[in-house]
């Protein structure tokens, strides 16, 4: 009787939702895309890639508490060495938001990502918004409101956009830079330029995508308005790229260049696949049949939307031909794909333009479920869990990760354990005996904490660290479903657990003696 009256109960809201929605459809729209991004900033944690965290998250507190020591706002310990080149703004933001907390005396971790997650998905609204502006602007009301939909609550956006990814975080102000050019003024095209700036300062590639609205302007003969372009985007990148990268490594353009750099010698050590490897990602994010659709639409409506469908082709091609492909790097021009092909098959065929047709109906069938699981998913936290747990002992000093069963080191968000003191592993080449003797004449700490990685041989790996140390079980960390579901469907990615024992003291072994001794 319960839940008849609680849905009895939830018909007027309904109704009164439709009532509103038929009025302020956008207003409307942002309301149900806000609210699974809140669901998302509250229930999905952990990170999606290494480098939504390595990069953004941990780079941005080791600037503050690398080795421990605190440092002020203008004095950052920036390491250069062995550092991957990326956005220095993107975390330089973050660094400047985890300096405030620190002010305030806001450091619980997990509360800090929860703020984080939260400005990302009001952040993200933008997309939505702009969408609708575009597509209003381009088509009419009724092909606005699908695109705005697709934005809003397409399955992997409120989970995408809780994330660190700059590839995600770069979106609002290439659509906002796109929104300014279809305005046609020729003071806005400044404005325009610095936006896409600023989309270039987070994400490097997206100036293949803002290039080519220059060259729309160049083939239209307006030199002036292109030449404003340039001048805004030359403005934002002195600003955003030049003046930050010279105070924080004495370089202008310092990331820029070992960026190119990087990328120049070692991108053939990363995943590559064939070259049309990116189709069947859109083809797989949109569920097949509606992006089908909306790429023929596309072909035949190229020169109609040449603003959406030009910019995007070039990014994408680019990507198809350079070695390093990772689903993420096409990110960037999934809302223009998406916004281009409703309108290129709304015009197209006016009589499909309704939500019952069957690609729209396959679509929004597998679109629910996925959307609900992703944004209730948190994805790994296995270490992002045992940082944490290390975070609220009061003994944690010091901790060692053994993982002798395998060649290769595991890497901690420190973050969530605030730990910026080396840590130790004790690996294949420098077994429990040999990690314990240097311990104790001093060469690396004594660790308090042991965290054994996996279930494979813990009993022998556990016993051979009991020969050295008492030691005892204090928690078990297990991976989050979804961490658990992708080894299934690929098993090239491994689910992890984490066995905690806490160390109480070395056993010392005695050096072996002579009679004569």
């Amino acid at each position: 009787m319960r839940i008849i009256r609680n849905i009895v109960f939830l018909f007027p809201v309904t109704n009164q939702f439709l009532r509103y929605y038929r009025i302020h459809p956008l207003r409307s729209i942002l309301i149900v895309g806000l609210i699974f991004r809140l669901i998302a900033a509250f229930f999905s944690k952990g990170y999606a890639f290494t480098d939504d965290h390595y990069f953004v998250i941990e780079e941005a507190q080791q600037w503050i508490m690398q080795g421990g020591e605190e440092r002020s706002f203008f004095n950052p310990n920036i390491i250069t060495e062995d550092r991957l080149s990326h956005s220095s703004f993107y975390t330089f933001l973050h660094y400047s938001l985890f300096q405030f907390y620190r002010l305030i005396g806001f450091e619980n971790p997990i509360y800090i990502m929860f703020s984080v997650r939260l400005m990302h998905a009001l952040y993200s609204l933008i997309i939505i918004y702009l969408g609708f502006k575009i597509s209003r602007k381009l088509s009419n009301l009724k092909s606005a409101i699908q695109v705005s939909w697709m934005l809003a609550i397409a399955w992997f956006m409120p989970f995408l956009s809780v994330r660190n990814l700059v590839e995600v975080v770069c979106i609002p102000p290439l659509m906002f830079g796109t929104w300014l050019f279809l305005q046609n003024k020729r003071k806005l095209f400044l404005w325009a330029g610095i936006m896409f700036s600023v989309a270039f300062a987070l994400r490097f590639q997206t100036v293949l995508f803002s290039g080519m609205f220059g060259f729309i302007l160049l083939s239209q003969r307006k030199w002036r308005e292109a030449l404003q372009l340039l001048f805004g985007f030359g403005l934002g990148s002195i600003l955003f790229l030049g003046i930050l990268d010279f105070a924080l490594f004495k370089m202008p353009f310092h990331e820029l260049i070992s960026y190119i750099d990087y990328n120049m010698t070692h991108s053939g050590e990363y995943p590559n696949g064939p070259w049309y490897q990116y189709l069947f990602v859109i083809l797989g994010m949109l569920l097949i049949f509606a992006p089908a659709n909306w790429i023929y639409a596309s072909v035949l409506k190229f020169k109609t939307y040449l603003i959406l469908f030009l910019p995007t082709l070039i990014f994408l091609l680019f990507h198809s031909y350079f070695p390093n492909k990772q689903e993420r790097f096409i990110l960037p021009v999934i809302p223009f794909l998406i916004m281009g092909g409703i309108l290129a098959w709304n015009e197209l065929f006016p009589e499909k333009m309704k939500w019952n047709t069957f690609s729209m109906r396959f679509f929004w069938i597998l679109n629910m479920p996925l959307l609900l699981a992703l944004s209730l998913a948190s994805t790994r936290t296995a270490k992002m869990d045992a940082m944490y747990y290390l975070f609220q002992q009061e003994d944690a000093k010091h901790f060692v990760i053994e993982s002798s069963h395998k060649d290769y080191m595991e890497y901690m968000p420190r973050f969530y354990g605030q730990f910026w003191q080396p840590y130790q592993h004790i690996l294949p080449n420098c077994d429990s005996e040999c990690f314990f003797d240097s311990a104790s004449l001093g060469v690396h700490p004594e660790p308090n904490y042991i965290l054994f990685f996996d279930k494979e041989n813990l009993k022998e790996r556990v016993k051979r660290v009991q020969k050295r140390a008492e030691i005892e079980r204090v928690q078990v960390i297990k991976s989050s479903w979804l961490d658990r579901l992708i080894p299934k469907l690929n098993p090239i990615v491994k689910s992890q657990e984490i066995y905690i024992y806490r160390g109480n003291g070395i056993r010392r072994v005695l050096p072996t003696t002579t009679g004569t001794t």
